[in-house]
């Protein structure tokens, strides 16, 4: 039982850098990432789509608290913190895809 146990975890363990070797394979096609320079420091274009999901949340959940909507919202801060994340995504693929 322990022989096998030690020849299975052999296997595991040179099947895994070939692995990690055949995983690299769809990054390899990426070119550099989207940046901006402002006054000389680079920012990376997530964190602008990050903003940018934040305050389209902020904006939604002002006309969501001002509707009758607000009183069925079970969990808000799992509401607004997933809006924030799926308004990001989409501003990211509207403007860099």
């Amino acid at each position: 039982m322990n022989g096998e146990l030690t020849e299975r975890s052999r296997r595991r363990m040179t099947s895994l850098p070939l692995l990690a070797f055949a995983a690299s394979f769809p990054l390899a096609g990426c070119s550099h990432a989207p940046e901006y320079s402002i006054l000389g420091s680079f920012f990376p274009a997530w964190i602008f789509c990050s903003l940018g999901g934040l305050a389209l949340a902020a904006g939604a959940r002002a006309v969501i608290a001002r509707t009758v909507v607000a009183e069925y919202v079970a969990a808000p801060v799992l509401l607004y913190l997933s809006m924030a994340t799926f308004l990001a995504c989409v501003l990211w693929l509207l403007l860099y895809s």
